[in-house]
C-alpha cells in the first residue's frame, strides 16, 4: 500500500495558520530503508545533546478493534510535548508508516510487528541520522506508549550514546500489556522485557497516568518499579502538564 506524501498538504496548511505543533522545526523525510520516517527537528547549538520525541503507535485501530489503513495519530500529545520544549536541540520521530505512508508499509507494521527487528532498526537508524546533524554523541530519547518501547529498544542497542531514557505512559513490556488487555500477542515484535539487562543500565524515567487505562501504571510498576513516578490525575496522554517542565530541564 502506496500514498503521496499527502502529509505535505498537512505541513503547509500547519505552516500557514501557525497551528500545527511543529511548523517552527525543519521538516525532514529520514530515509531509513525499507522505510521513510518524519521527522521535525531544530538544532541550535551544534555538539550538545539531542532530546527525540518518539511518537506512541499512534491510529493503529479503530474504535471496534480493527486495524485502520492509516496510523498516523490523530491527537497531538507528543507533538506539542516536543514544540513546546525550550532545549537547543530537540526532534519528533513519527514511526514508520505515520504521516507518510511509501517504501515497505503494510499492516503489520502497526499492528504485530510494530517493534519488530525491521521498526527498530529502522528507528534506530532515524536516531543516528538525527544525531550526526547534531554533531552530538549524546541523546535523550522520550517515548511515549508504544513509543517507549521502541525508544528503549532503540536505547539498549547503544547504552553509550543514551545520556537519559524518558518514557511517559509507556508500553514497557508488550507480552504483559496484551495480556493485562486479553489482546492478540504481537508475536512479530522485539521485546523489553528480553533486554533487563542492558536496560537496567541505563539512567531512566518512566512516568504513569494515575488515571490511565491503556497502560495502567501498575504494569509500569510491574516492570520498573524504582524508577516510576506517577502522575496521579494523568490519563493515557493527558493530564502530564505538571511534569513536562521536569522533561524540559533534562538537558
Amino acid at each position: 500500500m502506496k500514498k503521496i506524501f499527502v502529509f505535505s498538504l498537512l505541513l503547509l496548511l500547519g505552516a500557514c495558520t501557525h497551528r500545527h505543533p511543529l511548523s517552527h522545526m525543519q521538516f525532514q523525510t529520514m530515509m531509513v530503508p525499507p522505510y521513510v520516517v518524519a521527522g521535525w527537528y531544530k538544532i541550535t547549538q551544534i555538539g550538545d545533546p539531542l532530546k527525540i520525541y518518539i511518537e506512541g503507535d499512534g491510529n493503529a485501530f479503530d474504535s471496534n478493534g480493527l486495524p485502520t489503513d492509516n496510523p498516523t495519530p490523530k491527537g497531538n500529545f507528543m507533538r506539542e510535548l516536543a514544540g513546546e520544549d525550550p532545549s537547543p536541540n530537540v526532534a519528533y520521530l513519527g514511526r514508520p508508516c505515520q504521516y507518510l505512508q511509501t517504501g515497505a508499509c503494510s499492516e503489520k507494521d502497526w499492528t504485530s510487528g510494530r517493534f519488530s527487528e525491521q521498526i527498530v532498526t529502522s528507528m534506530d537508524n532515524a536516531v543516528a541520522q538525527l544525531m550526526k546533524k547534531a554533531k552530538t554523541n549524546q541523546v535523550i530519547l522520550i517515548g511515549f506508549s508504544g513509543g517507549a518501547q521502541v525508544a528503549g529498544l532503540v536505547a539498549v542497542r547503544h547504552p553509550e550514546r543514551v545520556k537519559k531514557l524518558i518514557t511517559i505512559a509507556g508500553v514497557l513490556d508488550h507480552e504483559a500489556w496484551t495480556t493485562y488487555h486479553d489482546d492478540m500477542p504481537l508475536d512479530e515484535s522485539l521485546n523489553l522485557s528480553d533486554e533487563k539487562a542492558v536496560f537496567q543500565t541505563l539512567n531512566r524515567v518512566h512516568y504513569a497516568g494515575g488515571k490511565d487505562d491503556v497502560v495502567p501504571e501498575s504494569l509500569i510498576q510491574d516492570f520498573d518499579p524504582d524508577f516510576v513516578v506517577v502522575v496521579p490525575k494523568a490519563g493515557h496522554g493527558t493530564g502530564f502538564s505538571d511534569v513536562s517542565n521536569l522533561i524540559y530541564e533534562v538537558q
